[in-house]
C-alpha cells in the first residue's frame, strides 16, 4: 500500500508542477479547443467519486480520483487549478497547496480555463475552504475579512506541518499577501455570463479567463504593520532561497507593494488636500440664556458664510433702583468667518455679522468623525463638536424709578455675551 502512495503521491507532485508553469504556445492552443459537456460524463462521475471521497476521508480514493482528473487531454477542463488547491487546503496537504497557491498568484493576468461543471463538487469546495472569490451570503467588508481569516488558518497550520523550511517561509508570506490580490472563481465568471443574452451549456464549459490579479480596494483597511513586516519576510526569503523560482517574483511583488501602501497612505490622508477649502454643513448650539442658534455654513476657500437664526429668552438684571431688561432674540442673521487654521482634529474660525443686530466672535470646531475614504466624487463627511462664544451689541432697555417711584424707561446699544457648545455634520 505504501509504494502505490508513493507513486500516487508523485505523479500529483508532477500534475502540481505542470498546472504552476506559466501558458506556453501549447497551453494557449489547448485554451482555444472546445470542451463538449455531453461527451464529459465520465469525468463528471470522477468528479463525484472525488465528493464522496472527500466526505469521507478516503485519502486513497481523492488521490486517486485527482490523478485521473488531472490528465485530462484538455488540461483543467475536468479539475481546474483553483479547485486542486481547494481540495489540497481541505485535506491538510500543504506540501502541495503552498506551491499550488504561490504559483496561482505568479501566474496573475494570465487566462486559463475553468472546470466544465458546475456541480455539488464546485460548491463543496467553495463552501469548505471559503477562502477564494466573494462570498456574497454575508457583507462585503466581514466577507474580505473572514476569508483572510481562513487563509490565515491554512499558512499557519502549513508552517507548522512536516514540509520543507522554502514552502513553511513562503506560507508566512502568503498570508499577509493575499489582500494584494483579487481571486475569481467559477462562480463570478457564470455570474457575468448570465447578464448576457447568448447562454448555452457549451459557454458554460468553457471558461477562459483570469483566476488572479494584483489590486488592492484602498476603501478596505490595510494592516500596514503587517505589510511591512510581510516585506522584510519577502526580502529575507529571497536571501536565503536566491535559487528559488518565487524569488524574482516576490521581488518585483514586493516593489508593487511598497508602490501601493505609499498610494493607501496618500489615499487614506484625502482630506489633507480639503484644508482651507470648501464645503457645506449644518450645525446646531445650545448657549446660556436658554438661547440656541441654527446654522449653515457654507465655504469658498477659506471664507465661510453662515445664514443662521437665533432663538433666547428676554432677561431683567435688577441692581438698586435700576432694572435692565435684554430683549429676547428671535430672528435670521448672516455671518462671515475666516478659516485661520486647520488640520485633522480642529477648526479656527473667528467670525462677525449680524442683521438687527451686529455680533462678532470666535468659533472652533472639533472633528471627532470622519469619513475614513472619499466618495465617488473624492467627497467626504465629518462630524464635529463645536465651541462658540459670540458678542453680541443689541438694544437694551433700562428701567429707572426715583423717590416719587416713577419708572423711566430707556434704550441704549450693549455687548451681551453668549457662550455656545454644539454638534455639527460637514460635507467636504
Amino acid at each position: 500500500m505504501m509504494p502505490y502512495k508513493r507513486i500516487l503521491s508523485t505523479l500529483l507532485l508532477f500534475a502540481a508542477f505542470a498546472f504552476s508553469q506559466g501558458i506556453g504556445p501549447e497551453q494557449v492552443e489547448y485554451n482555444k479547443v472546445k470542451v463538449n459537456p455531453a461527451e464529459m460524463q465520465s469525468e463528471l462521475n470522477t468528479r463525484a467519486d472525488l465528493l464522496q471521497a472527500l466526505k469521507t476521508g478516503n485519502t486513497a480514493k481523492v488521490d486517486s480520483a485527482l490523478l485521473v482528473l488531472s490528465y485530462e487531454k484538455v488540461p483543467e477542463s475536468a479539475i481546474d487549478s483553483l479547485e486542486i488547491l481547494q481540495v489540497n487546503l481541505i485535506r491538510g496537504r500543504y506540501d502541495l497547496a503552498v506551491p499550488q497557491f504561490a504559483n496561482m498568484l505568479m501566474k496573475e493576468r494570465k487566462k486559463v480555463r475553468y472546470s466544465f461543471v458546475n456541480d455539488s463538487l464546485y460548491h463543496y469546495l467553495r463552501n469548505e475552504s471559503r477562502f477564494a472569490a466573494e462570498y456574497t451570503d454575508r457583507p462585503a467588508e466581514r466577507d474580505l475579512e473572514e476569508r483572510h481569516l481562513k487563509l490565515k488558518e491554512y499558512m499557519t497550520e502549513a508552517a507548522q506541518a512536516n514540509i520543507k523550511q522554502e514552502y513553511k517561509d513562503l506560507a508566512e508570506i502568503l498570508v499577509d499577501l493575499h489582500p494584494y490580490f483579487i481571486l475569481y472563481d467559477k462562480g463570478y465568471w457564470i455570474y457575468l455570463k448570465t447578464l448576457s443574452e447568448n447562454i448555452s451549456p457549451d459557454s458554460m464549459a468553457n471558461i477562459i479567463r483570469i483566476r488572479s490579479e494584483e489590486g488592492v480596494d484602498f476603501h478596505n483597511d490595510i494592516d500596514t504593520l503587517a505589510a511591512t513586516m510581510m516585506l522584510i519576510r519577502m526580502e529575507a526569503f529571497c536571501e536565503n532561497y536566491p535559487e528559488s523560482e518565487y524569488s524574482e517574483w516576490l521581488k518585483r511583488v514586493s516593489r508593487n507593494i511598497e508602490d501601493s501602501l505609499k498610494r493607501y497612505k496618500e489615499f487614506r490622508a484625502y482630506y489633507k488636500d480639503k484644508f482651507y477649502t470648501g464645503g457645506l454643513g449644518l450645525e446646531l448650539f445650545i448657549g446660556n440664556s436658554s438661547t440656541f442658534v441654527v446654522g449653515v455654513p457654507i465655504q469658498i476657500s477659506r471664507f465661510i458664510l453662515t445664514p443662521s437664526y437665533i432663538n433666547g429668552e428676554s432677561s431683567i438684571t435688577i441692581k438698586e433702583d435700576q432694572a435692565k431688561v435684554h430683549n429676547d432674540f428671535d430672528e435670521f442673521f448672516v455671518t462671515a468667518g475666516i478659516d485661520v487654521y486647520e488640520n485633522k482634529w480642529l477648526k479656527i474660525q473667528p467670525f462677525a455679522g449680524g442683521w438687527d443686530f451686529f455680533t462678532a466672535g470666535l468659533q472652533a470646531d472639533f472633528r471627532f468623525w470622519m469619513s475614513k475614504t472619499p466618495g465617488e466624487f473624492h467627497g467626504a463627511e465629518y462630524m464635529t463638536l463645536k465651541f462658540r462664544y459670540m458678542g453680541i451689541y443689541h438694544d437694551t432697555k433700562t428701567a429707572t424709578s426715583d423717590e416719587t417711584e416713577e419708572v423711566e424707561w430707556t434704550e441704549e446699544m450693549q455687548w451681551d455675551h453668549r457662550f455656545f457648545v454644539g454638534i455639527g455634520v460637514h460635507f467636504w
